[in-house]
């Protein structure tokens, strides 16, 4: 009796594995990230308002947006200075810059 309770548990163990293992192959299995940016015009969540020429010119609009109260982030790329800002608070960055 103690073989075939033996025999049982572990089948019982092997099938709990294998329902457990294809859970998580099913929730984690599919890799559906996007691709990494290599290029470096990827900025996530955060979106461009403006892209100037010189590190004085994009202060000068960050102190801009800063003092209507939008936060910002300037990022340089190259020789250019891109300023960005939450999506949310695009389209009143754009108003306030052009």
């Amino acid at each position: 009796m103690d073989a075939v309770t033996a025999l049982t548990q572990t089948l019982l163990l092997v099938v709990v594995l294998t329902a457990l293992a294809l859970v998580l192959r099913w929730a984690f299995g599919n890799d559906r990230r996007a691709v990494p940016d290599y290029t470096g015009e990827d900025f996530g969540l955060l979106s461009e308002v403006a892209a100037v020429p010189t590190g004085e010119a994009a202060d000068v609009l960050a102190g801009r947006l800063r003092e209507a109260g939008i936060r910002t982030t300037v990022v340089r790329r190259g020789d250019i200075h891109r300023l960005l800002v939450w999506p949310a608070d695009a389209a009143d960055a754009k108003l306030l810059l052009h």
